[in-house]
């Protein structure tokens, strides 16, 4: 597949490497897949290489967020959010267990109120991703099967008709909650555009296809419906989308794994999909799910004949689909991966130059595992299974938190998500080539235009070096390359750059920067590009008669109207690669905006801030039209952009005292349990041998759109948190801060923390083990961060 070559002396340690790179044909065929509806105007149709809607190549993005294990008075904010980072589609499991911990009527109230979460979601412009199991994983008690469906005498996850009859009733009664809510080519405006069935279920393709009847026959529509394809899972022809995952590492592997082999391809350009390692602790594990087919291996069976055709060549055939790249990763108890935004980044876009049509994060927004009435509901060596998780904690260093805290990783995704928003009608259709040689580098393109990619990232567990290249990058019969000469790319980076994009005049352009819209802005076409990679940015222009000419811009951390250019009818702003983490882009009052704020930003038809413990100065682009009261123009009214501040204090940060009560009498003992004998977390009784320590809360009651986050900064073992007789939060200490939601609360918290062993044999990042083993246990500090949401538009 693959048009790279080499044409310089590799022998030569860092000689500059010419990378060509040519498009390869596209498919435009409708594929086999009995998917997609007949909607008027906005029909869904599954082609071969990409998605379709409305009769225009279609992206999306969806983002995981598990309604049941968050707040809902925050649902709304926290949807608004998510939508504001380039989140297409909310994706949520239906998790069981929740819903009906005991044999009996189900539950929808609450955190559980599922039809309510449905409607917030669209209600600021998310679509939705149902999930509905019945099996689901998710770090969860038996996967999510209730304990007395669990324990029933029949064959889980198959077609055995005693199974079904308790799958019914479930499938049944959230299709009837959910009713008006499913898209179909008679009601398009629904918001459940896609439903995947089970989960992991890599041997029973018949089984699936008698879940996706049993929820049409209960009423369930969609145009899209998925199954996982990962771990050579068996689907059956041409029922569902085959979608497949991308993490950085796994808590699910074994202690002293180091870092295994099979997550570095994820970092690659490749063709492959497929990853074995996801959920193969499960698959392996007894009596948690069916037996696996010996030796299975490969992608997912979409094809006619489902033993005729080797995996690789049917999966070529679908649209290349993703639901679980990771948005970070939780840990177990003998394993702790440290997982870098950067490295959720880095991912995220090496599945894009891989030829990925529809992104899909797991976790995108992270929660709070379930306290039921009869067990809690984690995942679990009592349970069976081969990891013990956590009881409370799923914040999974997701890009927003578990109680919405933005962290660094959701900026450098939001810019891909502008990326591909911007770029969607031009880039689903395209096919990668990949570069043949030791540099990662793949090219998306057809004969006209395209998107180069390139990264010299991977963990800091297995950094690849520098690189000094040029590309010559070939479109039907056009070339073109970038830089003007070899240009050195450290180590850690990766990037996109637009090749031979239309201007508004019909010329044509590339630059050595990476696209983040393009689009019409205060009634002019604007074109807004970042440095990558502190290469500078060059921008070639080729006019329809075929002449082409050079334009150098400066990347600023604000841009003025000397540093932007006029070049083939648009106007080109380029920012650094600082200030365009702090890009926003959304429809205000129903025009679109360019917003700059290193604050949290939510479009819900007008513009929302939440302001922390600075002043908060924000820029957009054009100037608002109402500003609410309290927020002023600060800057000139002929400067490219409008500067605002808004006139409210700052909440500062609130450092509180931790009390030592009590000493540490020993570390938890040592225990081994669950399907894979692996090192078991402390029992409810082990924490009588953990320091005690007090942390007086505010008694001040919050605004009802506050925030207090308390952040205990802490190296140790395991540790709890009660605020009373209620137990509010654990943490595994990994080397990140404990995070703990006080907003609601007064009094005091009682902290339980057991002191770490040099000795121990958990897995740590190698760059946070060394602070373990000095410290044993220590509290270095405890402050609560405070934030409120401020509406900026009138």
């Amino acid at each position: 597949m693959g048009h790279g070559c080499v044409v310089t002396d590799f022998s030569t340690p860092g000689a500059p490497q010419r990378i060509r790179l040519s498009n390869s044909p596209t498919s435009s065929s409708i594929s086999t897949l009995r998917l997609g509806d007949g909607a008027p105007d906005d029909a869904i149709v599954v082609r071969e290489g990409h998605l379709e809607r409305g009769g225009m190549p279609w992206f999306p993005v969806a983002g995981e967020y598990h309604y049941a294990r968050t707040d809902p008075k925050r649902w709304r904010e926290d949807l608004a959010a998510l939508r504001s980072n380039g989140i297409t589609l909310v994706s949520t499991y239906a998790i069981w267990i929740l819903h009906q911990e005991q044999e009996g009527p189900v539950s929808w109230k609450g955190a559980l109120d599922l039809r309510r979460f449905v409607e917030e979601a669209r209600s600021v412009g998310l679509e939705v991703v149902l999930r509905i199991g019945p099996w689901v994983h998710g770090e969860t008690r038996n996967g999510g099967f209730p304990d007395w469906v669990q324990s029933a005498a029949v064959v889980h996850r198959t077609d055995d008709p005693a199974y079904l009859d308790l799958v019914r009733p479930w499938i049944e009664a959230m299709a009837e909650e959910l009713s008006g809510l499913f898209r179909s080519a008679d009601d398009p405006s629904a918001p459940i555009v896609a439903i995947q069935v089970e989960n992991e279920l890599y041997d029973q393709p018949a089984h699936l296809s008698t879940l996706r009847r049993m929820a049409e026959d209960a009423g369930m529509t969609a145009p899209l419906w998925t199954a996982t394809g990962w771990g050579g899972a068996q689907l059956p022809p041409n029922e569902f989308l085959p979608v497949f995952a991308g993490y950085v590492d796994g808590f699910w592997e074994d202690s002293d794994a180091g870092w295994p082999a099979n997550y570095e391809m994820h970092f690659r350009f490749t063709a492959e999909r497929d990853d074995l390692g996801v959920g193969a602790d499960v698959r392996a594990a007894a009596g948690i799910s069916g037996e696996i087919a010996e030796g299975a291996e490969g992608d997912a069976d979409t094809g006619d004949d489902a033993g005729g055709t080797d995996a690789a060549t049917r999966v070529s055939a679908v649209p290349y689909a993703t639901c679980e790249l990771g948005g970070g990763m939780p840990v177990a108890y003998h394993r702790r991966p440290f997982v870098d935004s950067d490295d959720v980044a880095a991912v995220a876009l090496a599945k894009i130059a891989s030829g990925s049509v529809f992104q899909g994060y797991y976790m995108y927004h992270g929660g709070v595992q379930v306290l039921g009435r009869e067990s809690s509901t984690q995942e679990s060596h009592a349970t069976g299974y081969p990891n013990d998780v956590p009881v409370r904690d799923y914040d999974f260093a997701a890009p927003i938190g578990a109680f919405g805290q933005r962290r660094r990783h959701a900026d450098l995704l939001r810019l891909q998500h502008l990326f591909v928003q911007t770029a969607a009608t031009e880039l689903a259709p395209l096919t990668p080539s990949f570069f043949d040689g030791d540099v990662r580098a793949s090219f998306r393109a057809d004969d006209e235009q395209g998107f180069v990619f390139f990264s010299t990232y991977q963990p800091a567990v297995a950094p690849l070096p520098a690189a000094e290249v040029q590309f010559e990058l070939t479109t039907g019969e056009h070339s073109t390359v970038l830089p003007s000469k070899p240009t050195h790319i450290p180590s850690g980076e990766f990037f996109v750059w637009p090749v031979r994009r239309l201007l508004p005049d019909g010329s044509r352009f590339s630059a050595t920067a990476q696209l983040v819209a393009d689009v019409e802005l205060g009634g002019m076409p604007t074109i807004v590009l970042f440095q990558t990679a502190g290469v500078p940015v060059e921008i070639i222009r080729e006019t329809a008669s075929g002449e082409t000419e050079q334009h150098l811009l400066p990347a600023l951390a604000v841009p003025t109207l000397e540093s932007t250019a006029q070049i083939g009818g648009a106007r080109v702003i380029v920012v650094d690669e600082p200030t365009a983490e702090s890009l926003w882009l959304g429809r205000i009052h129903g025009e679109l905006h360019l917003v700059l704020s290193t604050s949290d930003v939510t479009f819900d038809g007008g513009l929302n801030i939440r302001i922390a413990d600075t002043p908060v100065t924000f820029s957009t682009l054009p100037a608002l039209a109402r500003i609410a009261a309290g927020v002023e123009r600060i800057n000139p009214s002929d400067d490219l952009l409008a500067r605002y501040s808004i006139d409210a204090a700052p909440l500062p940060v609130a450092e509180l005292d931790v009390v030592l009560e009590s000493a540490a009498l020993a570390a938890a003992p040592v225990r081994h349990g669950g399907s894979s004998n692996r090192l078991s977390a402390p029992l409810a009784d082990d924490f009588d041998l953990a320091a005690r320590y007090r942390v007086g809360l505010s008694d001040a009651p919050a605004h009802p759109s506050d925030r207090h986050i308390l952040q205990i900064d802490w190296v140790g073992d395991a540790g709890r948190a009660m605020h009373g007789d209620e137990f509010i939060s654990d943490q595994f200490w990994s080397g990140r801060p404990w995070e703990i939601d006080v907003t609601e609360l007064t009094g005091e918290l009682t902290l339980s923390l057991l002191p770490w062993s040099a000795d121990s044999l958990v897995h740590l990042d190698g760059r946070i083990r060394p602070e373990a083993d000095r410290a044993g246990l220590a509290v270095y500090g405890a402050r609560v961060h405070r934030s409120r949401l401020v509406r900026v538009t009138a």
